[in-house]
């Protein structure tokens, strides 16, 4: 067999909101392409570089990258401007900072600052810059021999050249792919030139940047673009005094609220974008509850010696029937025992839940806040803190029923934004079709245990195993059948979200001049993110 390697997302859930569900909410934005500037600085290199009587092949167009992306991540480190504030790393930035932080009086532009051949461009930013027809893609088997920028890229390239042509660096060092560069010299270029000053007004590639940001790309990806820009921003304003993270954004999208007071009205007209990235952390949920089953399975393998010798599933599902104990998930969330055993129907679990929130008379939804006494929030933090121990196995059952339970409306499936549920049906466990197959269940009085064996089942082993097949010659099996038996490979297995790409949109959004940092307490919109706010549109 194949040496074991590490890998990630072992059920293939990840990879519906980061290859389908994200995309469609966020198009050319993705985790790693937080900076709008890059969009200039690279088309300006292309246009430089095909501006110049240098073969043209991949390897010319490496060489002359290279020193000036370096020149450009050291150089991010040394601006001052005040519109740098707390700006995330650019691309090289684990050599280059330290590099910078020495100060050293000449900085040699060969210096091996990272092991991509083409640095940030190859490895994060080529593939959207050319989703915003920024440049037209080259290489083999394609029309050009390297990347030309497209005529909407010139644009870009012209503008960030008048930016910096006045700097020393632009007039006496950009032609040398080998040079001493004074650190004085590097400081006035990326005054200029640094990430951070695309947010200025009067930035002479900002209008360029706005117009391939907001219209660029598609006109269904340009309009979901700027939905989520307008939803941001929303929350931006409404979130005054409150310092933002990926936590509270996913609290506020999905429960309206978060734990440190801060509260999200959507605006009618940001309806559809509001409940779109509603149900993304509804899946994000749902993958987390069966990742959660997931992990403990294998830390329960692994500390029953299920490495050195297969593990009979008679013994898991003994150890499943002993973790169906609602009194000790009750006694974690400080509520009262509800008596609750695997025997009673999932129907009778979702009935305890109403009665912990008051009743199901009451609004669902409401009753279920993020100040309730169970909700997903609450949930997924039980399965986090417990996911080696039994209780994991009911939290992680309340969770999906708590899921079901809010979304059991048939309203719900007819509008627009409900094809989020449905992304990943093609063998990728959707949302959509969890539900489906969960309330076929329900309505036969399937007890939690039976429940508890077909997620195991069909959900857990068998999805484990489909997506670990997929990926030979990697080996990804975290256990392997042997029979009725499983034998187990120990890894580190982290459980946790995926990324929700709220830093990306965020940074390009105060990058882009919209707004303040939201990492900080006091983030007002500009006139622009104000008009784009109001109106969908910049005028």
């Amino acid at each position: 067999m194949y040496a074991g390697s590490v890998g990630r997302d072992h059920l293939g859930l990840g990879s519906v909101s980061s290859d389908q569900i994200l995309p469609t909410l966020s198009p050319a934005i993705n985790v790693l392409t937080d900076h709008p500037r890059y969009h200039s600085f690279y088309t300006f290199l292309l246009d430089e570089f095909w501006l110049r009587e240098r073969a043209r092949s991949q390897a010319a167009w490496v060489a002359f990258f290279r020193p000036r992306e370096f020149i450009f991540s050291l150089g991010t480190h040394l601006c001052d401007r005040p519109e740098h504030g707390n700006m995330p790393s650019a691309v090289g930035s684990q050599k280059t900072e330290g590099l910078a932080r020495r100060e050293l009086p000449l900085y040699e532009t060969t210096f091996n600052y990272i092991k991509s051949s083409l640095g940030g461009y190859g490895l994060y930013y080529r593939s959207v810059i050319a989703e915003l027809g920024l440049i037209y893609p080259g290489g083999r088997g394609l029309p050009y021999p390297v990347d030309v920028p497209s005529e909407q890229g010139r644009e870009v390239a012209a503008a960030f050249r008048r930016e910096i042509e006045d700097t020393s660096y632009y007039r006496d060092f950009f032609d040398l792919d080998d040079a001493e560069v004074p650190i004085e010299v590097i400081r006035e270029y990326i005054a200029k030139a640094c990430l951070c000053q695309s947010q200025r007004a009067d930035a002479k590639d900002r209008s360029l940047l706005l117009q391939a940001f907001l219209y660029s790309g598609g006109e269904q990806q340009a309009a979901s673009r700027r939905e989520t820009f307008r939803f941001l921003l929303h929350i931006a304003q409404q979130t005054p005094r409150h310092e933002l993270s990926e936590s509270r954004f996913r609290q506020l999208i999905y429960f309206r609220a978060d734990e440190g007071g801060a509260s999200l009205i959507p605006l009618p007209a940001l309806d559809e974008v509001a409940r779109s990235w509603r149900l993304y952390q509804a899946r994000e949920y749902y993958a987390f509850a069966l990742n959660g089953l997931w992990c403990h399975l294998c830390d329960w393998g692994i500390s029953n010696g299920g490495e050195s010798r297969p593990l009979p599933l008679t013994k898991f599902e003994r150890h499943l029937e002993q973790a169906l104990d609602f009194d000790a998930l009750a006694s974690e969330l400080g509520l009262e025992p509800p008596g609750l055993t695997g025997a009673a129907t999932f129907d009778e679990l979702i009935g305890w839940i109403e009665r912990a929130l008051g009743g199901e008379a009451q609004d669902f939804n409401v009753a279920c806040g993020i100040d309730a006494a169970i909700n997903e929030h609450r949930l997924h933090e039980v399965v986090r803190r417990n996911r080696s121990s039994g209780v994991a196995i009911a939290a992680a059952l309340a969770l999906l029923a708590t899921l079901a339970r809010r979304f059991e409306a048939e309203a719900e499936r007819f509008r627009p934004e409900w094809k989020i549920s449905r992304m990943g049906a093609d063998g990728r466990l959707s949302f959509d079709a969890f539900l489906r197959s969960l309330r076929r269940r329900r309505q036969a009085h399937a007890s939690i245990r039976e429940i508890g064996d077909w997620l195991y089942r069909d959900y857990i082993v068998l999805q484990h195993e489909l997506v670990a097949l997929s990926k030979l010659p990697d080996n990804t099996f975290r256990f392997r059948r042997e029979g009725d038996r499983l034998r187990f490979a120990s890894f580190v297995n982290p459980l946790d979200f995926g990324n929700s790409r709220f830093a990306a949109l965020t940074t390009t959004l105060t990058e882009l001049g919209f707004c303040g940092d939201v990492r900080e307490a006091e983030h007002p919109l500009s006139d622009d993110g104000t008009r784009l706010l109001e109106l969908g549109e910049l005028g």
